[in-house]
């Protein structure tokens, strides 16, 4: 038995804008530098990957990923300082979370 736990941020509304994969997908895009690679990486199309990042945006208000287009040699992508400030809050907010419920569930239901 495992215990298992998602988190995402959502809006007022409840309305989920940001979990795992998009998290996924902006780690990926810090990684390669291009949004076609991290695309490539993740198995998703590179309509959705620039759709999601573009989600976000519109729900954060601000730009998360500077993207520069290109020409035969192809484009860049980068993420913007915000961006690094979300990406670095997020994903400590959800390691905490992660090992305070493993903690947790080794304390109460690992021998269940």
């Amino acid at each position: 038995m495992n215990l298992k736990i998602k988190i995402w941020l959502a809006d007022d509304d409840g309305t989920g804008f940001l979990g795992d994969g998009r998290y996924r997908l902006l780690r990926q895009i810090d990684q390669q530098g291009s949004l076609q690679k991290a695309a490539d990486n993740l198995g998703i199309s590179y309509r959705k990957a620039w759709g999601d990042v573009r989600a976000v945006e519109r729900k954060l208000g601000f730009e998360l990923v500077h993207r520069q287009r290109g020409g035969s040699k192809g484009g860049t992508s980068q993420i913007t300082p915000n961006g690094r400030k979300l990406l670095d809050a997020f994903g400590s907010i959800k390691t905490e979370v992660e090992t305070t419920a493993k903690k947790q569930f080794n304390q109460h239901l690992k021998n269940c």
